[in-house]
């Protein structure tokens, strides 16, 4: 593919992602709270009462989150329609995030998801009403630079290099790494470990704009499937962490061996100075 279609490429990437933000219910723009859960009964609502306060025009009091022997369950307050992927709630304790189909509870305009991160159980609510979603303006980014897509030379772990990986929260939780890239870049060989995406690499890196130019906790990348041990990888699709956007993120970190000492002048730049 031509420089010029492949920069083509990159740029509907860019708006598919903006439009991501800006139309999805459960977008990162639309987030409004992040409940650590306690053993036992965890009520929530709007209610100054409630262990878990939701904001206007939440029920005083919503229902009850049952926190115990690591399952999670919820009963609604009587009157307080909430429901289960579109369905009736489950008998059964509720499906996380860790889960291959985790259980959405929709109350009104409030969706809410339970979250598991390292020792810790959260609830997870947005506001699909947020306004943050109508006001959005847009993403920044630097400037496409060509130079910045290069092939990198993929090896696999034997099987795979478990890396103890710290979220914003502080949690730590075991990652696999599948194996490794090797890249030239500025003059220079650099090595990235990467996990396994499915149709290919996800890539979590720091460098040296963090803070400046680009968020301070890093930035994210997927690439394709290797092909003879080769991957091209494309640092004008480096993208924030969701902690970019809003509060109540869980990002995981960059690994500690993935930072590069030059600065990624490419992709994804600081949404907002003030977060």
């Amino acid at each position: 593919m031509a420089t010029d279609e492949h920069e083509l490429t990159v740029l509907q990437w860019r708006t598919e992602r903006m439009e991501r933000l800006r139309t999805n219910e459960r977008s990162w723009l639309g987030l409004v709270g992040l409940y650590w859960l306690k053993e036992g009964k965890n009520t929530f609502g709007s209610g100054p009462s409630c262990a878990f306060l939701l904001p206007a025009p939440a029920p005083a009091l919503a229902g009850v989150f049952h926190f115990v022997n690591g399952e999670v369950t919820v009963t609604p307050e009587p009157g307080v329609e909430i429901t289960c992927n579109g369905d009736e709630l489950p008998s059964r304790a509720l499906l996380d995030d860790q889960q291959e189909q985790p259980d959405f509870l929709r109350m009104g305009r409030f969706i809410l998801v339970v979250l598991n991160r390292g020792e810790s159980t959260l609830v997870r609510v947005w506001d699909a009403d947020h306004p943050a979603r109508a006001e959005f303006t847009g993403l920044n980014f630097y400037p496409y630079r060509p130079e910045y897509r290069v092939l990198a030379r993929y090896e696999g772990y034997a099987p795979f290099k478990m890396v103890r990986q710290k979220d914003i929260i502080g949690e730590v939780s075991d990652f696999k790494m599948i194996g490794y890239i090797t890249f030239q870049l500025g003059g220079r060989e650099h090595r990235l470990d990467v996990e396994d995406a499915g149709d290919g690499f996800f890539v979590a890196f720091r460098d040296a704009t963090n803070s400046k130019a680009t968020y301070p906790g890093g930035r994210y990348m997927l690439t394709g499937k290797p092909e003879n041990g080769w991957v091209m990888i494309d640092f004008n699709k480096a993208y924030n962490m969701p902690c970019a956007y809003t509060l109540y993120a869980t990002c995981t970190l960059p690994p500690t061996d993935n930072r590069l000492a030059i600065p990624i002048e490419a992709g994804e730049q600081k949404y907002k100075d003030d977060h």
